[in-house]
């Protein structure tokens, strides 16, 4: 009884809230819990007290909670026996680790920080959360996940505090799946031989609460396809009941060791949003192997009531070892280690653990080196905690958390006035980074530490250049020696006062030193995301006192210098090699896309403006577009010159960067540059040997045109020289045999939804491809660049490739046959309605379009400027509404709302047959 109730308070206490406590922790609820006398638990319950193994608060109702569990959980605690929760919470350090339920799994802010990140954000998306599919070899952690899920969301209120956890072991079903059905859906009476009364499934017992499917990639494609109905529209039917919907609403996760493209339907896969991954132990770094390790070790000192020494090697052969079992199998490694010790020594008030009691495969075919550091001999006793020997195996991080108690107690003691504290701050920041510059071991080769210090420096010598600053040389390995040892763990004040507190000294450290302030505020947010840091204001205060003036330099400047231009990489391909041919880093580069506006342009330079040093003033080049049309949206309280220079190239860059540097003045240095970059120009075109080429194109815009180049070229024979071209179709009407590609290209000719109409190029229609009536012109087309074994292969393929399944399956994610249903049912009653009838390219042209148009929606991202004059809509107000009313099936379906701007597209494909693309049609 004694064991059992300790063990019970182990588990309760990691989700124990001081501020509201449960009487699950008092002696007349544990007795009724144990169905045994409320005198018997209370005995039990002291002398486990009096042992150190419980925390007792003699209030009303007297409470007890497992004090191990609460250390490792929260902080650690002075005593055994308090008179009030108050007393317990005034031991709260100033710093402690953020709580959080998932803060109990080892890695949760380190290795597993992106799936918490992702599992949190689906338990709280809403309208209950989104299906989660959890991926990771057997032994990882995925059941244990699940059940830190069901306690996360009860402390959150997403779930009532009765709901349900249900686990069901697909593997159990495997070959039957007449049984999983009636196992996850239930049966009704007679549904077959023996079901004598009504069932209740997984899913209905699951109502409220969380589904949890262990081991799916046991389901057949019979058995996943059972559960598409539930994940499109939220019920489920009884096994012999089909008439009768049961709404069910349950969080569902799944679980598998098996990679996503080997047995799971693609049509599955799609329906769950979220996937995470959990690493393997050996994907785990050192330090939360470590971790890992020490915390079977408690596990198993708790088990055997005696004190544990463990080597130091056996800490290094467990932590060095692979495991295909993952963490399963260490944890059972441990506990055979701990047992063969417990044998040869338990009539010993200490067992000690040496590599003799290691199982024979942990030593064989170690991955240590003779370089490998060997840990230190650890004692366990019944009052160390896993902090206790994490702080003693990476001190340095706890020096920096103290540092920052040490700077907010002087900054309380002072009243909060900086001025009455700052020399103490100072000696108090100094003293850490002598610390992490001059006794830490630099010739302790870790990754993580190169990685920082290889980007510190990269980042200061954007800093430098931006800036036109110097930092001393010690600033690199400062910083990144100070952000290796905080570490990647979140620490903050809980107590409110003390947050405020923080937030004046930052106020006061920004005003006091504003110059430095600001160059760690850069710094800061140039490293964020490329060291997936959070940055605090202790960090900021920290840094700021670091980096003085006294650790900068400004240097003699010259005018800054950047380079505008659209597409992919043009400016920033120009200025790498201008750059590189001045020896210099002397421009900037901002890659537009080719639609930007010159208010973007302009707002991108202020942005650049306000982090960088242009007080010399600023040239920007720019490869088109109006130069008044970019100036006239800088604000007029610019007060340095900025010179625009149009029609950018290198030879124009490699002239100014080569003037800047001589230092002359603004406009003589512009003038100079474009005179030294004057060109000549001729153009030559291919008159014989042009590549043979196809274009496509859609009405529908280039994301559909697209696709269908992407199928034409699958069906390509691999041998065959033929370009594939996706074309803008309004591009081809408007332009002719003018546009480029006529030059370049000789083209055979053009596929797609409608006509360009281009004199001598020959045209196959879409829905003429998909129906194969057409295929033998298509064969004439390419025979100068096939030969007749390859022209039928291609012809194959076309046929295969050219369905319309395959061409709406290939633009969307949708289900296909569902949504071409929808679509048909669409069509159909719109004909009725509007009493007229659709050609099969309409046809066609809708099939594509409102699949997309479906997918769009879903996404939440509607065509929204699409024009429609009013006189049109007041003319043909009653077609509009026909269109409105034939979309409700589809809407009802997807649960979305088509807007008057896809009407109006959808109108112009019927009535009008005008082209006016749009990006949101890109797949």
């Amino acid at each position: 009884m004694k064991q059992e109730l300790l063990s019970y308070l182990n588990n309760q206490t990691d989700f124990i809230d001081l501020n509201n406590l449960n009487d699950l922790f008092t002696a007349a609820k544990l007795a009724e819990v144990f169905q045994v006398k409320r005198n018997t638990v209370s005995h039990y319950l002291n002398q486990l007290t009096k042992e150190g193994k419980l925390v007792k608060i003699n209030s009303r109702p007297v409470y007890y909670f497992h004090k191990e569990a609460f250390e490792h959980q929260f902080y650690l605690l002075s005593g055994n026996v308090y008179s009030s929760t108050e007393e317990i919470m005034k031991e709260q350090p100033l710093f402690g680790r953020e709580k959080d339920f998932f803060s109990l799994m080892i890695g949760h802010d380190k290795s597993l920080n992106r799936v918490v990140e992702q599992i949190k954000t689906a338990l709280n998306y809403p309208d209950n959360g989104l299906p989660v599919l959890i991926t990771g070899e057997s032994g990882t952690g995925k059941s244990y996940l699940v059940q830190l899920i069901y306690q996360y969301c009860l402390a959150h209120d997403l779930i009532n505090e009765n709901a349900p956890l249900v686990t069901l072991n697909c593997a159990q079903y495997a070959n039957n799946p007449e049984l999983l059905t009636s196992n996850l859906f239930g049966h009704a009476k007679g549904a077959f031989t023996g079901a004598d009364s009504d069932k209740t499934g997984a899913f209905e017992s699951a109502n409220g609460g969380i589904l949890f499917l262990d081991e799916v990639h046991r389901l057949n494609s019979e058995g996943q396809e059972k559960l598409f109905t539930y994940l499109d529209q939220g019920v489920i039917y009884r096994m012999g009941d089909t008439a009768k919907q049961i709404h069910i609403k349950t969080r569902l996760f799944f679980a598998t060791t098996e990679a996503l493209d080997s047995t799971f339907l693609t049509t599955f896969i799609r329906r769950i949003p979220i996937q995470v991954r959990m690493p393997s132990i050996y994907e785990r770094s050192r330090n939360e192997r470590i971790e890992l390790v020490y915390s079977f070790f408690l596990n198993e000192r708790r088990r055997i009531s005696k004190r544990l020494l463990v080597s130091g090697q056996v800490i290094s052969l467990l932590t060095g070892r692979s495991f295909k079992g993952n963490i399963g199998e260490l944890k059972n490694t441990v506990k055979v280690t701990v047992a063969k010790a417990f044998l040869e020594q338990r009539d010993l008030k200490d067992i000690q653990v040496t590599i003799y009691h290691l199982p024979e495969f942990v030593l064989n075919n170690n991955q240590q080196s003779l370089q490998t550091p060997t840990q230190e001999e650890i004692m366990l006793t019944e009052n160390t905690t896993i902090n206790q020997l994490v702080e003693r195996y990476n001190p340095n991080q706890k020096r920096v958390i103290d540092t920052f108690e040490r700077i907010i107690n002087e900054f309380q003691k002072a009243d909060g006035k900086l001025s009455d504290c700052e020399n103490q701050l100072k000696q108090t920041v100094d003293h850490l980074f002598d610390y992490l510059l001059f006794e830490t071991d630099r010739q302790q080769k870790h990754e993580m530490l190169l990685y920082l210090t290889q980007y510190i420096r990269e980042t200061f010598r954007q800093m430098e250049s931006a800036y036109q600053i110097k930092f001393n040389g010690n600033s690199v390995y400062a910083l990144s020696y100070y952000l290796f040892q905080r570490g990647s763990s979140k620490w903050y004040p809980e107590d409110n006062e003390l947050q405020e507190l923080i937030r004046s000294l930052d106020r006061q450290i920004k005003a006091t030193y504003p110059t430095s302030y600001h160059y760690v505020e850069r710094i800061l947010e140039l490293c964020k995301l490329k060291l997936d840091l959070d940055i605090s204001e202790m960090d900021r205060i920290v840094l700021a006192l670091y980096l003085k003036k006294a650790d900068w330099t400004r240097g003699l400047s010259i005018p800054k210098a950047i380079i505008v231009a659209h597409g992919y990489a043009t400016a920033s391909s120009i200025a790498n090699v201008a750059n590189r041919f001045l020896g210099k880093d002397i421009f900037e580069s901002f890659d537009m896309p080719l639609d930007v506006s010159p208010q973007r342009i302009a707002e991108e330079i202020l942005d650049y403006s306000e982090n960088n040093d242009i007080s010399n003033g600023l040239v920007i080049l720019v490869d088109m577009g109006s130069l008044k049309e970019i100036y006239q949206y800088f604000p007029k309280q610019i007060t340095v010159p900025i010179a625009i220079m149009n029609n950018v190239t290198t030879p124009l860059a490699i002239a100014l960067g080569e003037n800047l540097q001589k230092k002359l003045a603004l406009s003589e240095m512009v003038e100079l540059s474009a005179k030294q970059a004057a060109f000549d120009w001729q153009i030559i075109y291919p008159e014989e040997n042009r590549f043979k080429a196809l274009l496509t194109t859609c009405q529908t815009g280039i994301g559909t045109a697209a696709h269908i180049s992407h199928l034409l070229e699958k069906s390509l024979p691999g041998a065959c020289e033929l370009k594939i071209l996706p074309y803008e179709y309004h591009i081809l009407a408007d332009n002719q045999k003018d546009e480029t590609v006529f030059a370049i290209y000789d083209v055979l000719g053009i596929i797609g939804t409608d006509n360009p109409q281009i004199e001598d190029i020959p045209f196959l229609s879409l829905e003429e491809l998909i129906s194969g009536d057409e295929n033998q012109k298509l064969m004439e087309w390419l025979a100068p660049v096939m030969t007749e074994e390859e022209n039928q292969l291609f012809n194959k393929n076309v046929i295969r490739n050219f369905s319309l399944e395959k061409v709406i399956d290939s633009v969307t994610i949708l289900d296909t046959e569902k949504v071409m249903k929808e679509i048909e049912l669409f069509m159909r009653d719109l004909e009725t309605q509007a009493n007229l009838t659709l050609s099969n390219a309409k046809k066609l042209a809708l099939y594509v379009h409102i699949s997309c148009l479906i997918e769009r929606l879903i996404r939440n991202v509607p065509i929204d400027t699409y024009q429609c004059d009013d006189e049109c809509y007041q003319c043909r107000q009653s077609d509009f509404e026909n269109i409105k009313k034939s979309f409700s099936v589809i809407e009802t379906d997807y649960s979305v709302d088509i807007p008057d701007a896809e009407i109006a597209y959808i109108y112009d494909i019927i009535y009008r047959n005008v082209d006016r693309p749009t990006k949101d049609d890109d797949f």
